[in-house]
């Protein structure tokens, strides 16, 4: 039973991943939209800010979902 639960809470934990990295993925897409079109270099300079944190956010959640899905013996499923 208590496989089923700690099934349950990475299951949980990796939907709720997928969703936020979703939202880094279209906060990455704008931030580089409105840095293509920005003039002010002040303006333009955090933007570049911006999309660099973004993307490191992708690297970071991305990285948390490999760990949950794992292979082979570490697979969700499988714990």
């Amino acid at each position: 039973m208590r496989d089923i639960a700690t099934n349950r809470s990475k299951e949980n934990d990796l939907r709720i991943l997928e969703q936020a990295l979703a939202l880094e993925i279209e906060a990455t897409r704008r931030y580089q939209e409105q840095h293509d079109i920005v003039k002010d270099p002040e303006i333009h300079t955090l933007l570049e800010g911006l999309h660099r944190n973004e993307v490191d956010h992708e690297k970071i959640i991305r990285g948390h979902i490999l760990r949950l899905i794992g292979s082979g013996s570490d697979r969700i499923e499988d714990k």
